[in-house]
């Protein structure tokens, strides 16, 4: 059951490259983030923006691959927010996160990339891909739906009534 993630330690971590800078989107995150905690254990990482215009996407999307290896700790299951990911249904996102709760995992890392998306280093890894929509959406949005959605896996695991 996936209330033993709680206490066995297990958390959920968003690693993101991009702080929210939308206040009306910060306050909605984090409402989800207070929901969220009240089921398992959830924090953010925001790693430092690569701000530099003149260098090129790939090389903006290989320094960012840098950072977000450094937040990886060893026996981590990392998934890729990723447009080229599988695509899950409110239901089968929680069956997902119930099954990987009766593993060994200490922590489940959804990462999310900047605006030019992952680097070839990153892929290359071999992480477990979910897209939220066909379609694309900024990080900061991307980090609301997250958030709702983990909230409401949630909701469905304990059978509650916000998920109808």
């Amino acid at each position: 059951m996936f209330y033993l993630a709680y206490f066995f330690g297990m958390e959920i971590v968003l690693l993101s490259v991009n702080k929210v800078k939308n206040q009306n989107l910060k306050s909605l995150i984090d409402e989800y983030d207070k929901r969220i905690r009240h089921y398992i254990k959830f924090s953010h990482i925001n790693i430092s923006n690569i701000k530099n215009s003149k260098k090129s996407p790939l090389d903006h999307i290989n320094s960012e691959a840098i950072l977000i290896k450094k937040e990886i700790k060893k026996g981590d299951l990392c998934i890729l927010l990723d447009e080229k990911g599988d695509l899950l249904d409110s239901k089968k996102f929680s069956e997902f996160l119930n099954k990987t709760y009766n593993t060994n995992y200490k922590r489940i890392v959804f990462i999310i990339g900047g605006s030019y998306g992952f680097s070839e280093s990153i892929y290359l890894l071999n992480f477990k891909k979910i897209s939220l929509s066909k379609m694309t959406f900024t990080h900061q949005m991307t980090k609301l739906f997250f958030c709702e959605q983990l909230y409401r896996a949630h909701t469905i695991l304990k059978n509650e009534k916000y998920h109808h």
